[in-house]
């Protein structure tokens, strides 16, 4: 898990990597807090998937670049573009399953 601040962190993270799971989460939330443990836990089981998260206070320009405007939100990301979102509530299941239908994609 990587503890990106800054914009062009995770500008060039997203550049570097096909696959990127993106968590955004909001200051005492105890709700993005739980869930950041859940995801972080699923992400490390699929090592294909290049997990990152921040606070959006820690980066205010991500809430106009990425439009998001409450946590927790998971953006993944496949070759710099959004492939799939979830806000507030996170279906760990669907999640899993979107990361991996993009992980058989790359591999064609």
């Amino acid at each position: 898990m990587h503890h990106l601040t800054n914009i062009k962190d995770i500008e060039q993270a997203i550049a570097d990597n096909r696959l990127c799971l993106f968590y955004i989460k909001t200051p005492d939330c105890g709700v993005c807090n739980v869930m950041l443990d859940k995801v972080e836990r699923l992400a490390d089981s699929i090592t294909a998937v290049y997990f990152f998260y921040t606070d959006i206070t820690e980066e205010p320009l991500i809430a106009g670049q990425f439009l998001v405007y409450s946590g927790p939100t998971v953006l993944l990301l496949m070759d710099g573009k959004e492939v799939y979102r979830a806000s507030q509530f996170i279906d760990l299941e669907e999640l899993k399953y979107n990361i991996n239908r993009y992980i058989e994609l790359l591999a064609q």
